[in-house]
């Protein structure tokens, strides 16, 4: 098969021919979970499928605390690989919910990667991110533009009045806050000598500030002539209308797998203006809207996102993720490719991936990594994989794969892994 068709297998695959009305149940909760955590895992639509969804919501938003308590801190050292696994087995832990989605999103929309900076930087701005994930967006701006690793990753480190380096200023309207069009290449010069100044101490990983460095004279930025600093710029920004504008439509994307309609992005705007830019009330609004409830499977799976997902349907819990692995396949946390962070698009179900995939269900069952006590039927393995909505040509697949090989034939791992890597379980 060329891959051009596999690709449109899985994006324009239509889960149209559930197995029972009554499913439909099961698979509004598998969703809000898919979007809200990294799972489902095994068993848990099951136990939620009689609550109310309202409630439901109201449920994992009220519990957004840092639930994944069992992971102690890193002692990180510049070991950029401690770092990672940490981090791994934070979203790995059941207790992980929507703090740690929100984590993950912050973490591809400030980006920075320790292939530029040290461990502790980045230890350090993560943890940022962590108090500010559900908080307040304008907070969490302010602390990210004074930051050792984004000053260092993106040239502020070192940037003078007299010698001003743009890219901080740059990608902080173009990709952090304001999106492109709502600021002019004059913003750009005005904000980089807005925000000289900075120098960052690699051993000590502090960020020093050095009045005599700092452009202290006025300058029009966004329409305001002053003397700028940091705070002033912030304030800037975070008074334009296109700020929460360029926020809501981001995290609606990450959360829905769609850009929002004109007429819903402008209320998301405005709610989350009139909150002051808190994250919590937006992202509550995105999960309650018809636009969330009715986009089922149109956001590929990251390889993170899968993978943590994957294991758990695996029974493999305790295995020890190749990091390379997840290299080669093109998303190893803290490794973002560029400053626009990980793409969003259907490259994450090309031809590659999935073959990718399958070899790594297939090398967890040769290996014997997974729970072989689970019954080789499509049902139960589809359940597993909080799967309640299927396609006709997926249920044929499978229906015709365990007839052509028993479970005496390792018939579960066939199954598994042609569940893992189906459209259904590959589009979130």
């Amino acid at each position: 098969m060329h891959e051009d068709d596999v690709k449109a297998g899985f994006i324009f695959a239509q889960c149209t021919d559930p197995y029972l009305a009554v499913m439909e149940r099961h698979e509004a909760v598998a969703h809000l979970l898919r979007r809200t955590t990294f799972g489902p895992r095994p068993g848990q639509v099951e136990r939620l499928a009689d609550r109310d969804l309202g409630e439901l919501i109201s449920e994992i938003l009220d519990d957004r605390g840092d639930r994944a308590e069992g992971a102690a801190p890193p002692d990180v050292a510049d070991d950029a690989e401690t770092l990672v696994r940490w981090w791994i087995n934070r979203l790995r832990d059941p207790r992980a919910g929507i703090h740690e989605r929100m984590v993950w999103y912050w973490h591809g929309h400030f980006t920075t990667s320790l292939d530029r900076v040290s461990a502790e930087m980045m230890w350090r701005q993560h943890q940022r991110i962590r108090r500010h994930a559900l908080g307040n967006f304008g907070d969490l701006a302010r602390e990210i533009a004074t930051d050792a690793a984004m000053l260092v990753y993106l040239d502020g480190s070192g940037s003078t009045g007299d010698n001003p380096n743009e890219n901080l200023a740059r990608e902080l309207m173009e990709l952090f806050t304001l999106g492109v069009g709502n600021y002019t290449e004059d913003d750009v010069k005005a904000g980089a000598r807005a925000l000289s100044g900075h120098w960052v101490d690699w051993e000590r990983a502090e960020v020093h500030f050095e009045p005599d460095d700092h452009y202290d004279r006025p300058v029009r930025f966004l329409g305001e002539r002053s003397r700028h600093d940091v705070d002033s710029v912030i304030d800037a920004v975070l008074a334009q209308p296109a700020c929460a504008r360029h926020v809501a439509s981001r995290l609606h994307r990450h959360l829905v797998g769609l850009d929002p309609e004109p007429a819903h992005l402008d209320e998301l705007a405005a709610l989350f203006r009139d909150r002051d830019l808190e994250i919590l009330p937006l992202v509550e609004a995105i999960l309650r809207s018809d636009a969330f409830a009715g986009a089922r499977r149109t956001r590929p799976r990251q390889p993170v996102e899968w993978l943590v997902a994957a294991l758990p349907a695996l029974g493999a819990d305790d295995v020890e993720i190749d990091l390379w692995a997840l290299e080669r396949a093109g998303q190893l946390p803290f490794h973002p490719p560029n400053v626009g962070g990980w793409p969003d698009d259907d490259r994450w179900v090309d031809g590659s991936q999935v073959l990718e995939r399958v070899n790594r269900v297939l090398d967890l069952g040769w290996r014997e990594a997974i729970d072989t006590d689970v019954e080789a039927d499509v049902d139960t393995v589809l359940a597993r994989c909080g799967i309640w909505e299927v396609s006709p040509a997926t249920r044929a697949v499978l229906d015709d794969a365990i007839r052509r090989q028993s479970e005496y034939d390792r018939g579960l791992e066939l199954l598994l892994a042609l569940t893992l890597t189906s459209p259904e379980f590959s589009l979130a």
